[in-house]
């Protein structure tokens, strides 16, 4: 099997495909440095490839049979541009990291472990109770919304449930899903729905749909000690509306992984936001690491290689996106 490995990906991937199937793949990576004649010449060669983005400018690729993107998203792929006779598929395996991201700015937020600790060590004392000091809030009997309920909103269900909330969740297409909600509705039930939560993780695709879903309107409508934790995409919660509710206390805080701006190789220090999110105090804010741990990484590469396996052996592929043509 003839692979080829694009981008970021491939720097991991020339190590672990060749542990995993030795002589029956042949590797090969392009690069940032490679001339388009080298570039047009793989693209030509490979049979299976894994990259993050594919547009209409990649050369021809007669002979591929798999894209394999190597994360969930979609959003660099023109999937019109593939061949038809390649499928195309994706990998989740960030649902783990990316609850435990979540649970962690739970915590973090009621019990304030890190900011207690800084305090205290300055010599502050406040909140010990034989200071008088105002007892925390506990996650225990709280409501956290799951704005999607995917396998990251299932994974964050799973671990609310055992610390003994309530669980409300909107999905695009409401169903049975396990672990049963409290209270499980689409998207219509928006406004029920965020008038009942203490924290709102935005965990559901960027779509026509989804774009900009969060707006001032919704933000109003949610309590004003309520939290927005935004795992997704940063355009599912307008920009503009998002920085003024935290600005102006209409909600309790954000904590926010994911955002509007990105940087390149033009720009590697541009803000996230042209909004000043990094001025608000009550803004915990990380560059997109929610779902970027270790295991992520080994359940990945597992998942993709069991579709380097398939094709090797005419097997099913898994997490089909667009099927190749018949």
């Amino acid at each position: 099997m003839k692979v080829l490995l694009n981008g970021g990906v491939a720097q991991r991937g020339m190590k672990i495909l060749p542990e995993r199937f030795g002589d029956r793949v042949s590797l090969r990576q392009i690069t940032p440095d490679d001339d388009a004649e080298t570039v047009a010449a793989n693209m030509a060669w490979a049979e299976f490839m894994i990259s993050r983005d594919y547009d209409a400018e990649m050369p021809p690729a007669p002979n591929l049979k798999a894209l394999q993107v190597p994360l969930a998203g979609l959003d660099m792929v023109d999937v019109d541009a593939v061949p038809a006779a390649a499928a195309i598929c994706n990998v989740y395996e960030h649902e783990v990291a990316i609850a435990e991201y979540a649970f962690n700015g739970m915590l973090e937020w009621v019990v304030g472990l890190a900011r207690r600790s800084t305090a205290f060590k300055a010599g502050d004392w406040s909140g010990t109770p034989s200071m008088g000091g105002k007892p925390r809030g506990e996650l225990s009997g709280m409501t956290v919304g799951c704005l999607g309920y995917g396998n990251i909103g299932r994974a964050i269900a799973r671990r609310a449930l055992a610390f003994n909330m309530k669980v409300m969740a909107l999905t695009q297409t409401p169903r049975p899903l396990e672990p049963e909600p409290h209270f499980l509705g689409g998207y219509d039930d928006l406004p029920k729905f965020l008038s009942e939560i203490d924290f709102l993780v935005i965990c559901c695709p960027l779509s026509d749909q989804t774009r900009s879903i969060i707006g001032e309107t919704q933000l109003a409508a949610m309590k004003s000690s309520a939290v927005v934790i935004n795992v997704a995409r940063g355009h599912i919660a307008d920009e503009d509306a998002l920085y003024a509710a935290l600005k102006n206390n209409v909600i309790g805080g954000g904590i926010l992984d994911t955002w509007y701006q990105y940087p390149s190789a033009d720009n590697p220090a541009v803000r996230p936001s042209r909004q000043p999110y990094h001025e608000l105090d009550n803004v915990p804010m990380t560059p997109h690491i929610s779902g970027w741990s270790e295991g992520q990484q080994q359940r990945r590469w597992a998942k993709t290689g069991d579709n380097i396996e398939a094709l090797l052996t005419g097997g099913e592929l898994i997490n089909v996106i667009r099927p190749a043509a018949s």
